[in-house]
């Protein structure tokens, strides 16, 4: 214990030693650690400001950027010695250089200040290499105003075009602004049109200029409209232009598609009354090069450009199951039987069903039963006897399944099976199965080996025999291939079938309170019929 002791005295004193012998050492380590936080602090703060800065920026090109007061020019001079300057344009339009003096530079594109500069700097260094670029763009401001969400003045950089402009204003307001054309007045008395709708199907530039500081920038409502309807690659209404003419509005919908029937599109054009129209046809089968049918449109004009009938249709019908290559095939118009497209799937597996291969033909032939939707809606008790039975064979039935015996047709040789195949015709061969089976109130209900020389009664015995609560005189058999419902002792309509189901049902339950008060309801009734009898009498 006394060792301990003296251990941790031992620790104390050290500690305090070295605390009362280095107190600088350690505090100037935990100024130069604050001093390291504080500054990774502001390069965090001056990066996410330069972001910021940065995020405004929209890049440049030389060729049609002008510049102007604010812009801040990188100059670096490559000779004897490295010179590198980054004047800011003045409000007169001038750059100050040493040595060199003011040069003015508003209202040129920065391509042309780059040629003027160089020209200078020439004139004092002849061979030297010289860089001129845009350090920093200038900020100007644009006024928004008109049908949109948020007019008012934003800031933007100088490289700004009007689309960026009507971003950040918050958007148009939808089938209300016009996107063709907006008015951009200039400070200097200049107006430009935009057409940013054709800037966003084109990528036309010319439709989405640059702004400039001061630019008064108006988006009109929607008013008169253009119609280019069918066969083209954005059919819709468009803002209509003055002096637009049909080939221009079509490029707008982004041309012609390839269905296109160009023959006679048709323009319909309304009169001087603006109430009745009129047709104007006209071929394009030459655009865009005959530009003798490039008409001028007129307001509420509307062009229809129809399309080739089934242009590239493809008639294709699907077989499943059991055949050797399933897949999709073509087929030809009135052209393509069945057996035709099961020789080319290669033929039938070894395990496919005849029996239950089936043709489905879906589409437009298949007619809309308005009787049976009506009952579909209906209690089938409140349905008359006739319709509760047209129901039951409706509900049953396999819309648009051919009546096709594959049997007959691939083993016995029968041709009047071979069907001519539709577009949009299914063929399903399932696998054969082997078994008929046996459901509801047996002993063993699942399935029992095929025999075809078995009746029902036979299927039920190997099942294990009629179960307890089995009604043996209502006996139904599922038929595999058509799902018709059939009674199993009618053995006369129907000859059982692998796949077939045989369903033993059970005999309704009696409850004897619902037959007691049953009994009451008559006996009551009864009775009040012989009270009357006997009034009537006396």
């Amino acid at each position: 214990m006394n060792e301990k002791v003296c251990l941790l005295r031992g620790c104390f004193l050290v500690v305090l030693f070295i605390l009362l012998l280095c107190p600088g050492w350690l505090f100037s380590q935990i100024e130069t650690g604050t001093q390291r936080e504080n500054q990774l602090r502001r390069q965090a703060k001056n990066i996410t400001e330069e972001e910021k800065e940065g995020a405004l920026e929209i890049p440049v090109v030389d060729s049609t950027y002008i510049v102007g007061p604010a812009d801040q020019l990188a100059i670096s001079i490559f000779g004897t010695q490295y010179y590198s300057y980054k004047p800011v344009v003045n409000s007169d339009g001038a750059i100050i250089i040493p040595s060199l003096g003011k040069i003015y530079v508003r209202d040129l594109t920065l391509r042309e200040v780059r040629a003027v500069i160089e020209k200078q700097i020439r004139r004092s260094v002849p061979k030297a290499e010289i860089l001129v670029s845009l350090a920093k763009a200038r900020k100007v401001k644009v006024t928004v105003a008109g049908a949109i969400k948020n007019p008012g003045v934003v800031l933007l950089p100088a490289s700004a075009r009007v689309s960026e402009t009507l971003e950040r204003i918050g958007g148009v307001i939808p089938d209300t602004t016009s996107l063709r054309n907006i008015i951009v007045r200039r400070l200097n008395g200049k107006v430009e049109t935009a057409d940013l709708l054709r800037y966003y199907r084109l990528g036309d530039l010319s439709g989405n200029p640059f702004v400039t500081g001061g630019d008064v920038i108006y988006f009109p409502p929607r008013d008169q409209m253009v119609g280019v309807l069918g066969a083209v690659g954005k059919e819709g209404w468009i803002d209509y232009i003055p002096g637009e003419r049909l080939f221009d509005a079509i490029e707008v919908c982004q041309g012609f598609r390839a269905s296109a029937f160009l023959d006679s599109v048709e323009v319909v054009r309304f009169k001087k009354d603006n109430v009745s129209t009129y047709r104007i046809f006209i071929n394009l089968n030459d655009y865009p090069e005959d530009q003798s049918q490039n008409i001028e449109l007129r307001p509420g004009d509307l062009v229809l450009v129809r399309a080739y009938p089934r242009y590239h249709f493809r008639r294709l019908v699907y077989l499943y199951g059991e055949v050797k290559y399933a897949g999709v095939y073509p087929v030809e118009k009135g052209g393509t039987r069945l057996s035709t497209l099961i020789r080319r799937a290669g033929g039938f597996t070894e395990d496919a069903s005849l029996e239950e291969a089936t043709v489905t033909r879906r589409g437009s032939e298949i007619e809309r039963d308005r009787e049976y939707e009506r009952l579909k809606k209906m209690s089938p008790a409140d349905m008359r006897e006739d319709e509760y039975e047209y129901f039951k064979a409706r509900s049953r039935e396999r819309r648009g399944q051919m009546v096709v015996d594959f049997k007959d047709l691939f083993i016995l040789g029968d041709t009047s099976e071979d069907i001519i195949l539709r577009d949009g015709d299914v063929i399903e061969v399932p696998k054969k199965k082997n078994y008929i089976s046996i459901i509801g109130q047996v002993n063993s209900p699942g399935n029992v080996i095929y025999n075809p020389d078995w009746n029902y009664l036979n299927y039920v015995a190997a099942a294990g025999g009629f179960g307890w609560r089995s009604n043996e005189g209502d006996v139904r058999i599922v038929k595999a291939r058509t799902g018709e419902l059939v009674d199993a002792e009618d053995l006369d309509s129907y000859k059982l079938e692998p796949g077939d189901t045989i369903w033993v049902p059970e005999v309704p339950e009696v409850r004897f309170w619902d037959i007691a008060l049953t009994t009451l309801g008559v006996m009551s009734q009864l009775a009040g019929i012989v009270g009357i009898i006997i009034a009537v009498s006396r």
